[in-house]
């Protein structure tokens, strides 16, 4: 017993001791390399190129000054530079991480962009691989290839509204979201998704809304459906 209870005094000294022992983390294998230096100059040429494109999909008479950033032969034509004729570049992104050094000091980054027309409506979403070369102490663009072209058909949501009978609420819809696309400091584009009709008799229009700053990349999304609901003969907008 006398034994017993000397090693079980030894044993609670000790474990104080071990508690305080640092612990050494062992890993194998070769460890991850740090994360890449983003390159300001990159990303900087790719932000002036995509914006002066957005520029001059509203004053096409600003095309030279997209052209005088890039040296691809042969030179693109304006539908592919800055959308159809009656649209315009409302929004664009890309991720500084993916941008990718090449041979010859040139570099390649996918992109997306997103046109409207005058009344705020996306009509086409694209993506984009462009290929950057040096030209003294910056990058012009030297190779332009859409990956993927979506053609969004707003029609096609109307024609939903009235098999269902809510035409008036679509467009009253429709109308709210044009409204705010034109008179804001911001770039505005909006998407018509889907129009439902709820038990209670209101209407859901489901839409996507994309929001940005002008000449800047990046864009936010707001998904809130509008509801709609008939009071006396007067639609009213009950949530966006």
């Amino acid at each position: 017993m006398k034994l017993s209870a000397v090693c079980l005094s030894l044993l609670l000294l000790a474990v104080p001791a071990l508690a305080d022992t640092a612990v050494t983390e062992i890993r194998l294998g070769t460890p991850p390399p740090p994360p890449a230096t983003i390159d300001r100059a990159k990303v900087k040429a790719v932000e002036h190129f995509l914006a002066a494109r957005q520029q001059a999909s509203t004053n096409r008479k600003r095309v030279g000054e997209v052209r005088r950033l890039m040296a691809v032969s042969p030179s693109p034509d304006e539908a592919t530079l800055l959308g159809d004729r009656g649209t315009a570049l409302t929004a664009f992104d890309f991720q500084n991480e993916a941008i990718e050094s090449a041979s010859s000091g040139r570099f390649e980054v996918p992109v997306y962009l997103l046109f409207a027309n005058p009344k705020g409506e996306v009509v086409e979403s694209r993506s984009e691989r462009l290929t950057f070369s040096r030209r003294g102490d910056s990058y012009v663009c030297s190779a332009l290839q859409a990956t993927d072209v979506i053609v969004w058909w707003p029609d096609a949501v109307s024609d939903a509204a009235i098999s269902l009978g809510v035409a008036e609420e679509y467009m009253r819809a429709q109308a709210f979201l044009a409204e705010a696309a034109s008179d804001r400091t911001r770039a505005l584009a909006y998407s018509l998704a889907d129009v439902q009709k709820s038990d209670n008799g209101a209407v859901i229009v489901q839409c996507l809304r994309f929001e940005s700053d002008r000449g800047k990349r990046g864009f936010a999304v707001n998904d809130a459906p509008i509801v709609l609901t008939r009071s006396g003969g007067m639609i009213r907008i009950e949530s966006n």
